[in-house]
């Protein structure tokens, strides 16, 4: 007998292989000061916090990390290059948590996580099409029957994965301040296929 596993989910993991400089530390400690209320927790007024002169090291940073997901990930011959859009910072405090949602106008999104302690903070990301017809009581949980699936995080750690799943913060423990660099990613080039009438150009 053989179970196959069909049309998986990508997520990208990976770390930020360097410490943030004093510099950039600084500018997105100043963020704190205008923010908004977020359902749930807060978020800079901010949403293009990436293209602040003093984050554009971080920024060619997370850009290489995205590149390096097309390649591994979408695999495709088209002449197009992905480039991050908007930006923003998210802060939970304790008793806090973000509401589950997804990122519209956008093809990959990404997580950046500028302070996190893997011992009480987490990201639970959900099945894009859940069917809710049937409830039935699982007795052990795997790929096939679960309909989400929550990760430590910690400072440094980087996520990336298609827009659509969506993805949410449980109610925060512990007394530390989770804060995110939350990023979307769009391409400029050519898409599709000429031949095949699918042809778009995005400039």
């Amino acid at each position: 007998m053989i179970i196959h596993q069909l049309f998986p989910e990508p997520l990208y993991f990976s770390k930020l292989e360097r410490v943030l400089t004093q510099e950039e530390l600084k500018i997105l400690n100043e963020h704190k000061k205008k923010t908004k209320k977020n359902a749930g927790n807060s978020r800079t007024k901010d949403s293009y916090v990436l293209e602040h002169k003093a984050l554009k090291n971080l920024k060619k940073d997370l850009h290489t990390k995205v590149m390096d997901y097309f390649d591994k990930v979408i695999c495709t011959d088209n002449l197009m290059t992905p480039y991050i859009t908007q930006s923003w910072l998210n802060y939970t405090k304790s008793d806090q948590f973000h509401h589950k949602h997804n990122h519209s106008n956008s093809l990959v999104s990404g997580i950046f996580y500028v302070s996190a302690d893997k011992k009480v903070d987490s990201i639970t990301f959900s099945k894009a099409y859940q069917e809710d017809r049937i409830k039935l009581n699982i007795t052990k949980y795997n790929i096939f029957n679960s309909s989400s699936c929550t990760f430590p995080v910690e400072t440094g750690n980087i996520f990336l994965f298609r827009s659509s799943l969506p993805h949410a913060v449980d109610i925060k423990k512990g007394n530390n301040i989770r804060i995110s660099l939350s990023f979307n990613v769009f391409v400029k080039g050519t898409i599709g296929n000429k031949n095949d009438l699918t042809e778009l150009i995005l400039e």
